[in-house]
């Protein structure tokens, strides 16, 4: 599909419910009728499941299968510049990496494949979470680490940008931005004293839920 027939179909729509901020704007610079966007951020996560933790000098997190568009070669370079912190790396599908034998021999690197169940118990060792895809529709994980309490350092993809304060409640970086600048934000990052937790607590399903069924009920 084209972007012209992209925005046929979207204007014969009843509704489009865009999951981020930036994804409406496009579409109303595309041509999509101003009446039929709406946005809500498109996620949550459950906060009984993901409980806060005081950060201490935790690791740095990052939670993504292996993808192209996940930029590894910036997550690589990122821990290879940070030999001092700790890392943690939840995922799947990183054998396929070219540079996993090198990645996982680093000492200050630990990949972690896990169960979704298990995922809080590793959110809880961290202190810092990095999302540094060049592509997101999310993530989801970015709401999952926040409500652990754990401070955010994300590219300007997805509904990053709506739910982090930069300097506030974490830190945002270009998608084209270098390790090196990104590493600069996680050092302080780990100054940031904010309850990052109290920024996203309302970013739970059920309020995802209701906010979808109000906007189908208009």
């Amino acid at each position: 599909m084209n972007n012209e027939e992209f925005v046929y179909a979207m204007n014969c729509s009843t509704k489009v419910i865009s999951m981020c901020s930036q994804f409406a704007k496009q579409m109303l610079k595309d041509g999509v009728k101003p009446e039929k966007v709406s946005f809500t951020i498109g996620g949550g996560a459950d906060p009984k499941l993901f409980q806060p933790h005081q950060r201490m000098n935790g690791a740095i997190g990052f939670c993504t299968a292996y993808y192209a568009r996940k930029d590894p070669d910036r997550i690589f370079n990122i821990i290879k510049m940070l030999p001092h912190r700790k890392f943690i790396l939840l995922g799947r599908d990183w054998d396929r990496y070219e540079k996993f034998t090198e990645l996982t021999a680093m000492p200050n690197f630990s990949y972690i494949e896990a169960s979704y169940a298990e995922y809080p118990s590793y959110y809880a060792q961290m202190d810092v979470f990095v999302s540094a895809a060049i592509l997101e529709g999310g993530p989801i994980p970015l709401i999952e680490a926040m409500m652990c309490n754990v401070v955010p350092v994300a590219s300007k993809t997805g509904f990053a940008l709506d739910i982090i304060n930069h300097g506030n409640n974490g830190f945002l970086f270009d998608v084209d931005a270098s390790a090196e600048s990104v590493c600069k934000l996680i050092e302080q990052a780990y100054q940031i004293e904010t309850d990052i937790r109290k920024t996203v607590e309302h970013l739970t399903w059920n309020n995802f839920s209701l906010a979808v069924q109000q906007l189908l009920e208009k």
